[in-house]
């Protein structure tokens, strides 16, 4: 009897010490890292935004604008803007100005020319980038 309780112990043990393990695990492959982009040289950013994005969302201060089917893939000075399909490709237009909120970043072409927007960072899978118009978006996209 005495056995058989010791047994029953030492399992209970060894299966609560084996699900600690694996949870540790599981938020340790979880961590997200969120990275500035705004303050890299343009090699960086390139590298760290390089490949295929869905656009989610816009949004500011008033509204929020969903996006379905619409996907954005970067290759350096290049993107492919694909919607319902359908693909556009455009130059990105790389060049290092004023971003009209105090300070210099990378702007690029990728929604409109006459109104950039720079990566603003990275959380994960996540790449924020804001746009420099008067409506000030911040747009999320998800890497695929």
């Amino acid at each position: 009897m005495r056995f058989v309780k010791i047994i029953s112990f030492l399992l209970i043990a060894f299966l609560l010490t084996g699900t600690s393990c694996r949870n540790k695990q599981k938020a340790k492959d979880t961590v997200r890292i969120k990275t500035t982009l705004f303050d890299k040289e343009l090699p960086e950013i390139k590298k760290m935004i390089n490949g295929k994005w869905e656009l989610v969302s816009g949004k500011n201060s008033r509204e929020v604008c969903e996006y379905e089917n619409t996907f954005i893939e970067f290759n350096d000075d290049k993107y492919i803007w694909t919607e319902d399909g359908k693909q556009e490709p455009g130059e990105l237009n790389w060049r290092k100005a004023d971003t009209g909120i105090g300070y210099d970043a990378y702007l690029m072409d990728v929604f409109y020319e006459t109104n950039p927007a720079y990566p603003l960072l990275i959380n994960g899978d996540t790449l924020i980038l804001q746009d420099c118009s008067q409506t000030g978006y911040k747009y999320t996209l998800i890497r695929k």
